[in-house]
């Protein structure tokens, strides 16, 4: 009988993948209800090394808890109100810059069909077209009106920046006592599976949290810096995108390069499309290869297609939230599917690791 085989008879195991989907459906029933408390839970999961780290230096816990929040809540103004206004014009300049650019598709097609009427018929590429100028004006004009209510602070956002706040706080602060009281009142917490399914989840979400918050930043701040000095409009836009494009491994990198080269061919023309698309190619080159693995690590245990496949079911099942939330969801399904079913496997590619990295020592 194989290893995987003896794990599934145990009666625990039932009893965790019972918990499990329990708790999914609580989460879909009151999926809308928890947001705050989900997104209490991953502001607190990344600021809690920062809190760690200044009780490392001797200031109190609660001084450290202050200053971290404080801290956190200037970065979010400076995003807030110097960020989004210059975000809204480059948003609101691309739009207007639209109709411009689909003229110029609906020309080059025109003219391909001009000198190859026989094996090319324009007819089904120019609706495509008119589709996707409506669409791209649709979908920009929401999202300046989007960052207009962000930045003006609706009623439902300071309610839910006030809760979220509030949570975080306490969970920074109690987080020992929160602890203690959870496994009081759920003893199978204390159980040697469970501890390795909670270990292995900790693990990966400092990889996936913690590192791709910084690889995101890092990302948006070096390609912007490089949009701007080339002089490539809309640079901010760009870099925003090409930051949050390392969320969606290949896919975003495919999506937001398309992008970019086409406001380098609005701008300049064909040669400047190809030196935009230069430019876009090492940056990205630099985050694949130095960004992403001295931060995260070159093996970060879940298949890219894993991560897109979490995306889009998250993000049907919930919306923006669902997209916001779909890594953590993955990162916990197969935590618990390594450890609870699969555990020969995790082993292996442990052993397979330090191999690896004996023969490197040896080397």
């Amino acid at each position: 009988m194989s290893d995987w085989q003896r794990r599934i008879r145990e009666p625990r195991i039932w009893f965790l993948a019972l918990l499990g989907l329990g708790s999914l459906i609580l989460l879909l029933w009151f999926s809308r209800a928890l947001v705050p408390l989900f997104g209490a839970m991953v502001v607190g999961y990344l600021l809690d090394p920062l809190v760690v780290g200044l009780e490392k230096r001797k200031v109190p816990h609660l001084l450290a808890i202050v200053l971290v929040m404080l801290g956190s809540i200037l970065l979010v103004g400076l995003i807030l109100f110097a960020i989004i206004p210059t975000l809204v014009e480059q948003i609101n300049a691309l739009a207007n810059e639209v109709p411009d650019l689909i003229a110029q598709a609906e020309q080059w097609v025109a003219d391909l069909q001009t000198r190859m009427p026989e094996a090319f018929s324009g007819a089904p590429l120019q609706r495509f077209l008119e589709r996707l100028s409506v669409t791209l004006e649709n979908l920009l004009g929401n999202l300046i009106t989007w960052l207009l209510a962000l930045a003006g602070g609706t009623l439902e956002g300071v309610v839910y920046a006030i809760i979220i706040a509030f949570i975080v706080f306490f969970l920074l602060k109690d987080k020992d006592e929160i602890w203690a009281y959870i496994v009081k009142t759920l003893p199978f917490l204390k159980d040697r599976t469970v501890q390795d399914v909670l270990a292995d989840i900790d693990r990966h979400m400092g990889m996936f949290l913690k590192g791709k918050f910084i690889v995101v930043f890092l990302l948006f701040l070096s390609s912007t810096l490089v949009f701007w000095l080339i002089r490539l409009d809309f640079f901010l836009l760009l870099g925003i995108l090409t930051g949050l494009s390392t969320l969606v491994p290949w896919v975003g990198a495919f999506v937001v390069g398309i992008v970019v080269v086409a406001v380098g061919l609005l701008q300049w023309g064909l040669g400047g499309a190809l030196w935009t698309l230069c430019v876009y190619l090492v940056v990205q080159i630099v985050d694949a290869n130095l960004m992403t693995p001295v931060i995260i690590g070159r093996e970060t245990h879940i298949h890219p297609i894993g991560i897109v496949a979490a995306i889009l079911i998250c993000g049907s099942l919930w919306g923006f939230w669902g997209v916001v939330f779909a890594v953590p969801a993955a990162v916990v399904v197969k935590s618990m599917m390594e450890v609870l079913y699969f555990p020969s496997l995790a082993r292996a590619d442990s052993g397979s690791g330090s191999d690896q990295e004996s023969k490197r020592d040896s080397g």
